[in-house]
């Protein structure tokens, strides 16, 4: 398994969380019921960013308590190993009503947090 530094794990929250919103962009919850590729992209990318924050560093966790990182990592379980039990309600509100102010608060840390060398 590879070792990716801190500050790759929080680009590819970033980078799944910015995916997200480009495939759900201008869709209603009916229209993202019924288009296949823009759930299947979310799933995906929600995924993405549950593994990269189970993957960060705990440390790095710890020093920022503002973002729910146990919740993240636990719906990216649910997506892995309950894939066709999805409550695609449960996910629309994940990106419509969490995801917005997680993404400021990965912008914040990028803009206040100092990486050398691509790392913590």
């Amino acid at each position: 398994m590879s070792k990716r530094s801190a500050y790759l794990l929080l680009t590819d929250r970033l980078d799944a969380i910015q995916a997200i919103s480009q495939h759900t962009a201008g869709l209603d919850y009916d229209g993202f019921l019924t288009n296949r590729m823009a759930r299947g992209a979310v799933v995906l990318n929600i995924q993405v960013l549950g593994e990269a924050a189970n993957r960060g560093p705990t440390e790095f966790r710890d020093y920022h308590p503002e973002i729910e990182w146990s919740r993240i990592i636990r719906s990216r379980h649910i997506l892995v190993h309950d894939y066709f039990g999805l409550d695609y309600t449960i996910i629309w509100r994940i990106i419509t009503v969490h995801f917005p102010p997680l993404e400021q608060a990965i912008e914040h840390i990028f803009s206040t947090e100092s990486f050398d060398d691509g790392s913590l």
